[in-house]
Formats: structure tokens, sequence, C-alpha cells
């Protein structure tokens, strides 16, 4: 019996070659081609040639991108490319909330006018223009800076007080007084009428408490300002999410101020004090806060409920109860500020469940050549140092104890902090089993 009928399948010592067999002087090939693994690649040294590979396979791909590398230039355009498009989209998001915040600040710089009819034709007006200053958070007051406008009979386009080069800007030389959260009552005025030589009434409104004090005078100088603090508070009850402060990102604020105008010039005119009431027919808000986002609405009593209603000083049935302004402000934080809290929340969690996987495949899965070296200890450590500072870089970002704290922030730095001890822990005990083996 020869040898290779008695062992056909196994390796020959003295064969030149891993698939043939010396007996003698004679070479006998083994029927049995021996097949090597090289780089991943299978290589068969009975025709000399590597096993072909379907296409779009998963070990075609592999050896499709290890020639690339080689060569080096598809590689590179394409991380080039995705780090151009990657930048492209973050210019074009932050340009798109951009524009939608100038947009918003238009719509709120446009304002509103509401004015009553006198007589079946509107009224001259005047308005109050607010420049937005600051909003104090832990005061929670907003400040704004309050200007007079006013506003000729059918124009649209309102004119500054006492500006002399435009001639439909009037001048009111005994000014026009602001009051403050109070309003006005109906009473009647009597007055001598020197065109007819009799004594006339008329129906007018006066402010309500005669004690208060104005807290502003405009239409004397086209300069006539007026600051006032605008508490605010929530907007929506019981709702955590949008809790003022709380609810960062989404929290939702709400705040309102009434203002009542009185014309000196008529008050003196029937010689009572603050009793030239005159409507305020248009609110315009201007400029913008960092970080914040605020709108209006206004009220104007004096032209009651019907804007359509005519309007009778003669009889008091046309004229509603009370004449006062009311104007409510609404808050929230602007889009741009809410996508990059909720990027930071999205890295913060990306980043800790990253370092939770690292840490269970090299503990639990085994993998030992994982906690070779201080590769992943140090880099549990230094996570958990630097994920609790992407908050402090987080835009008008509360004092800590928000919402967002309790779902990206605490629990990410808790993971982070468990890992590194269970990290420490498997290194230390690796480092023990070998002098007890000794």
């Amino acid at each position: 019996m020869s040898e290779y009928e008695k062992a056909p399948q196994s390796p020959t010592p003295n064969s030149a070659k891993g698939n043939s067999i010396l007996k003698g002087d004679i070479e006998v090939q083994s029927p049995i081609a021996e097949v090597r693994f090289q780089d991943e690649k299978v290589v068969d040294d009975t025709y000399g040639r590597s096993t072909p590979t379907r296409k779009y396979s998963v070990r075609w791909w592999k050896r499709t991108w290890d020639g690339a590398v080689r060569i080096g230039t598809w590689p590179r355009l394409l991380y080039c490319g995705i780090g151009l498009v990657f930048l492209v989209v973050w210019i074009g998001v932050m340009l798109s909330l951009v524009g939608a915040e100038v947009t918003y600040e238009k719509k709120n710089l446009q304002g509103s006018v509401r004015t009553n009819n006198y007589g079946g034709s509107a009224l001259d007006y005047i308005m109050l223009k607010g420049s937005l200053v600051n909003f104090d958070v832990d005061k929670r007051t907003l400040a704004v800076s309050w200007s007079g406008l006013y506003g000729p009979n059918n124009s649209t386009d309102p004119v500054e007080f006492a500006d002399s080069a435009n001639p439909a800007s009037p001048k009111f030389p005994d000014g026009i007084e602001i009051y403050r959260d109070v309003s006005s009552v109906l009473y009647n005025a009597t007055y001598f009428d020197d065109v007819e030589n009799v004594t006339s009434s008329v129906w007018a409104y006066q402010v309500d408490n005669r004690t208060a004090k104005h807290i502003g005078v405009i239409g004397v100088h086209s300069w006539d300002s007026f600051d006032t603090d605008i508490q605010f508070t929530q907007r929506y009850a019981r709702n955590a999410w949008l809790q003022p402060l709380l609810g960062y990102p989404f929290d939702q604020w709400h705040g309102e101020i009434v203002f009542v105008a009185n014309n000196v010039f008529v008050s003196k005119f029937f010689n009572l004090n603050s009793s030239g009431v005159m409507e305020i027919g248009g609110i315009q808000l201007a400029d913008s806060t960092l970080n914040w986002r605020f709108s209006f609405e206004f009220t104007n009593t004096c032209s009651g409920d019907d804007p359509n209603a005519i309007i009778d000083y003669t009889n008091i049935t046309s004229l509603p109860p009370f004449c006062h302004t009311k104007i409510e402000f609404d808050g929230s934080r602007p889009p741009l500020l809410i996508f990059c809290a909720v990027a930071a929340v999205v890295v913060n969690w990306t980043c800790a469940l990253f370092i939770f996987i690292l840490t269970c495949e090299a503990i639990i899965m085994r993998r030992s050549y994982m906690l070779e070296g201080t590769d992943i200890l140090s880099m549990c450590f230094t996570a958990l140092f630097a994920l609790p500072t992407i908050r402090s870089l987080l835009p008008g970002a509360p004092s800590y104890g928000a919402i967002i704290d309790l779902v990206g922030i605490l629990p990410c730095t808790l993971i982070v902090a468990l890992c590194a001890v269970c990290v420490a822990v498997a290194k230390l005990n690796k480092r023990h089993k070998p002098k007890k083996e000794e």
C-alpha cells in the first residue's frame, strides 16, 4: 500500500510543496489543494489566483475600498465632500433660522392699528412705539423704551411728533401724559362755546384714579420717551415643559401692561385734571433681545367691541364704558436657540451611549485587548468632565435644575461615571490575576 493510500489527507514533511508527496524519485500530486488565507483574501495554491467574489458583496466592497485607500484619491475626495456638505447644511440651517427671526421682527415693527370712527370717518390717532431693551430672567421683567407717533387721518404711515421737516407732524405744546395700569371712565364735561355763546356738554373720559401720576410725556418734542418694566409670569399652567426657566428651551412667558393717554390741553379746557383722555390707536414693537423672541397683541377698548361702530361723544350709548389700551406680550426662545439646545442634548447622549457600548464590549464581551493601555479609561474620565461643560455653552441657559439637566445632562454624566468606575475596576482586576497565578 502506498503512502498516499495510507494517509491521503496528512501533510508530508518531505514534500517540496504542500500539495505533493515525494516517494523515492517519483513525485505524487495530491488531489487535495491547500487553501491559505492572506489578508482575509482566499488564495487557491492550485491555480495561483484568488477565489472570485460576488460583485457588491461585503468582501467585494472591502477589497475595492482597500484598493482605493492605497491610491488615496477617492477616499480623500469622499471625506472632503462629507465635510463640505456638513458645512453647507449647517450654514443653510443657521441662515434659515436667522431669516425667520428677521421676518418676525418685521412683523412686530409693522405694528397693529385699531381706531374708532367719528361721524363715519376715522379720526387722527396717536401710537406708541416700543423698543425692546433687555429681559431680566432673574427679576422676570422686560425693559421697554416707548416713544410717540402720530397717525394722520386716512394714512397708514405714522409720523413723529414735532418734526419741523414734516408738515404733517403735529406738536402738542402742553404734551400728552401717559398713565400706566389705570383705566378711564365716562363723565359729563361742560364747556362754554364761544361761537354759539352758550354752555354745552359732551361725554368725555377721565382717568379713574385721580391720584395716579403719569409716567411720561410725549408730543412736545420728537425725542420724548419713557421707560417701563413689564412683569412676566408663566403663559401656560400645569405644563412643566413650558414653565419659565424650568422648561428651557421650550418655556413660554406672558406679560401685560395698560396705558392711558391724556391730552393736557383738553384737561385745561375742561378745567379738570386728567380729563382729556384720548385713545391710543396703534402699537409698534422694534428691536430684539438676545436669546428671546417677543410678540404682542393689543386691545383698544376706546373703540369698543365693534371696530366699525360710529362714536358720538354727545350720545353716551355709543361710547364704551372704559377707555384704555391693553398690550399683552408673549415671550419664548427663538428657533435658533432651541436648535442649539436640542443639538447639545443629542451630542451628550450620543457620546454617553458610545462610551457605554465600548465599556460593555470590553467587560461583558471579554474583549481584553480593549483594556490594554489607558485609552478607554482616559476617554471615560475626559468625557466625565467634558460633557457637563457643554451645558455652559448653551445660549441663555438658566441655573442648574431645568428639565434639560434632568433629561440630557445628569443621566449622561452618571452613565459615563459608572463606565469609568467599571473600566478602572476591570483593569485593576486584570493586573491582580497574573500575580495570583505566580
